[in-house]
């Protein structure tokens, strides 16, 4: 068995208040017993791209950035993995990406958004590069996870991929706000944890942050597409247990991927 934590974190307006924030919650979440924590989309900054053309000054910090050092070593003397979401400032370009951190504070990886929307309140080519790296599994010891950066997830193609690579647990983090369709989005994450027989976590922020209200709810859905876990509107550490015996058991019974035939579709 596997616990996680999921931290629905509400933004404050300094990058050193959500980094001390962050560090609360990964004390919190080893406090639970949790193997790993994850974190909302752009866990350090309110969310500038509801606004079109700002400067991008102070919205992003580089790989080697102190708050990234501090959570490195968290992760190693709290013995827990982190699931980070960040603003990555490399070679003039800004990416949204998620950062793992091992229990030892090694980076394991980082995984860029690879779609970037344009649309009212949500302004991010503006602001941010599209990755060019796909989507990625990583081996840790709390199973191999998935990697998607929110919008991302509007492709079902990413869940096939990462199933097909050998994802466990699929993080999802996002930045989801009350206007859009909540019991949709739900079943957006569900629906393909049961396809592909894994557990899948969507991890949102809370709170008003200018003209946007996020929502909250984050949930944990199963192997059987049923939810695990499921947050409220406000701020919480979510924790989950989850199953791998259960989920593999699932993947073999069901024979979705193992009957699925590449050469019938026209991609």
């Amino acid at each position: 068995m596997i616990r996680i934590a999921c931290a629905q974190m509400q933004i404050h307006h300094t990058m050193k208040e959500n980094y001390e924030k962050t560090l609360l919650y990964i004390k919190k979440a080893h406090e639970a017993g949790a193997q790993l924590i994850c974190f909302p989309e752009g866990q350090l900054t309110r969310y500038i791209a509801q606004y079109k053309g700002l400067s991008t000054a102070d919205i992003a910090i580089p790989p080697d950035h102190p708050y990234i050092q501090g959570f490195r070593k968290a992760c190693n003397d709290m013995h827990i993995i982190g699931v980070f979401s960040l603003a990555l400032l490399k070679k003039d370009k800004i990416y949204s990406t998620m950062m793992v951190i091992d229990e030892t504070g090694a980076i394991l990886a980082t995984a860029a958004k690879n779609h970037i929307v344009q649309a009212p309140h949500f302004y991010e080519q503006d602001y941010f590069t599209p990755g060019n790296d796909g989507f990625l599994v990583i081996p840790t010891t709390a199973g191999k996870l998935g990697l998607i950066v929110c919008f991302d997830r509007h492709y079902p193609e990413s869940f096939r991929t990462l199933a097909l690579k050998g994802a466990d647990l699929v993080i999802i983090a996002v930045a989801n706000e009350t206007t859009e369709p909540q019991d949709v989005f739900q079943w957006e994450i569900r629906i393909p944890a049961f396809q592909n027989s894994y557990y899948a976590v969507m991890i949102n922020r809370t709170g008003r942050e200018d003209s946007m209200d996020f929502c909250g709810q984050s949930l944990v859905a199963g192997p059987d597409g049923a939810i695990t876990a499921l947050a409220g509107s406000g701020e919480e550490l979510l924790i989950a247990d989850l199953d791998y015996q259960t989920s593999h058991r699932l993947r073999r019974e069901k024979q979705y991927l193992s009957l699925r035939r590449p050469d019938v579709f026209d991609l």
